[in-house]
């Protein structure tokens, strides 16, 4: 059985759903029909947010994700999921770990539907922030949650 949450986070509504337990979405959209709510049922993953959101260092790696389907993403995502509060790693260094290109990452990374719990807004370019599949300037504000200084070029 699915269930739905919504957390009102200060950078719009975050819309979760779960399957057995297992998380299979964590997006910014008001994307749930908000009768089928249920945030009991992530009352932990959304006290994590809260702190996420008020700029505390919040871990989520014992939060279970269902991964997808697509070995090669699966992959992608469990090696991002290493990647820690606070730090940056370029999609080279993905791709150099998983014997694949960094557009191959950024593509799998694009498809991620499971928003900062497999942490793909921590992933950069070699020359700049690189995509994100929710606009540059929301991983933008992401990172600077996690304490991260752009004001010089990025």
């Amino acid at each position: 059985m699915i269930k739905y949450g919504l957390f009102m986070s200060p950078l719009g509504p975050i819309s979760v759903a779960s399957e057995n337990d297992e998380i299979v979405m964590l997006d910014f959209c008001k994307c749930v029909e908000t009768t089928l709510v249920d945030n009991n049922s992530f009352r932990i993953l959304f006290d994590r947010l809260r702190n996420y959101f008020e700029g505390k260092k919040v871990e989520f790696d014992d939060i279970p994700v269902k991964m997808p389907q697509n070995h090669f993403r699966a992959r992608v995502f469990k090696e991002v999921r290493k990647v820690k509060w606070g730090q940056l790693v370029r999609y080279k260094d993905i791709a150099d770990s998983l014997g694949t290109s960094p557009r191959a990452v950024g593509m799998a990374l694009s498809k991620n539907s499971v928003l900062i719990i497999i942490p793909c807004h921590r992933v950069v370019a070699e020359n700049g922030l690189g995509g994100y599949s929710r606009g540059i300037g929301l991983k933008k504000k992401l990172l600077i949650l996690e304490g991260h200084n752009f004001t010089e070029s990025v």
